[in-house]
């Protein structure tokens, strides 16, 4: 009988491992509602970093700029198998029928800042004023009155507020004087901030226990694909744990993915919402979010724990 020497056997081994690796190794396609860096860094750092390869997915993105309400179409759709949306829409999608749910948490504090045109410089100037929002239903819409009304300020006797479209669009706007006032994204505000334009509110500290965006599945893919979603949410975790751990390294992971921006704004944005970044999510955020909502039911309806627990459980 032929013996086959140790080195060789060992690469037959690791090859072979390696193989069925490949051959366990499942596809994920993510839809992504917004083009923000705090939204997009985790994918990309987990990309990069080689945490979805630990856990055998291939995690294919895609960024649809739009509200939940788009988000919540392309799961049950079966277009997407998980997607990161703000909180706002996906709770009256499910309080309206829809059979998806929170899996876990992602973003736990809105990190907008309300940017005052150049003659509105308090957060008093804005009486009898008009704010630009994306649309009507977005969650920069939810943030702003829900925050202004704990300022006491109250929409439409205090001031207007209008569909100002995108980013882009509502910064030509509060230029161009159609608006005296716009939310900006951690990622978006440096621009203006540094043209002298005034920070009226701090949005996330008005509201601090009211999560920005979630991780959300539909309920049968969920019920069908339970370790997928755990492997995926450990995989983030790990994401969210190097940013908040080596903010250095992770800017650099995001230049190395070209994803959009300058390291210099990355990294300033970086400092305004990396804490927040975390997969876990309490009960008491999702009680806190339907009741600003308006929305009556118990949170588990909402969101379901178990695929949380099950990917932070130590093996």
């Amino acid at each position: 009988m032929r013996l086959i020497r140790l080195p060789l056997l060992l690469s037959l081994i690791l090859i072979s491992c390696a193989t069925a690796q490949a051959a366990e190794s499942r596809n994920i396609t993510l839809g992504l509602v917004s083009p923000n860096l705090s939204t997009q860094l985790p994918i990309v750092v987990a990309q990069q970093a080689g945490f979805f390869k630990d856990e055998a997915l291939n995690v294919h993105s895609v960024t649809i700029a739009s509200g939940g309400t788009l988000m919540v179409a392309i799961l049950t759709s079966g277009h997407a198998d998980l997607v990161v949306s703000g909180v706002a829409a996906i709770m009256r999608a499910i309080d309206r029928g829809a059979s998806v749910t929170v899996v876990s948490g992602f973003q736990n504090k809105i990190d907008f800042a309300l940017i005052g045109s150049k003659g509105v410089t308090r957060l008093e100037d804005l009486r009898g004023k008009t704010v630009g929002v994306t649309s009507a239903g977005s969650f920069s819409e939810f943030a702003v009155l829900e925050a202004l009304k704990r300022r006491g300020f109250n929409r439409d006797k205090d001031y207007k507020l209008i569909a100002a479209g995108s980013t882009h669009l509502r910064i030509g706007a509060l230029k161009g004087g159609k608006v005296d006032a716009i939310p900006l994204s951690s990622g978006e505000r440096h621009t203006l901030e540094d043209e002298g334009y005034p920070v009226l509110l701090e949005v996330g500290k008005v509201v601090p226990e009211i999560p920005l965006a979630v991780l959300v599945a539909a309920k049968p893919f969920a019920a069908k694909e339970p370790d997928l979603v755990a492997r995926f949410i450990r995989a983030l975790a790990k994401s969210m744990q190097l940013i908040k751990g080596n903010r250095d390294k992770a800017i650099q992971l995001a230049v190395a993915a070209k994803l959009r921006g300058n390291p210099e704004t990355q990294r300033r944005a970086l400092d305004y919402f990396a804490q927040d970044l975390d997969v876990e999510i309490q009960r008491e955020n999702i009680v806190a979010l339907l009741a600003a909502l308006g929305i009556k039911g118990e949170p588990e309806r909402f969101f379901e724990r178990s695929y949380l627990s099950r990917a932070l459980a130590k093996p």
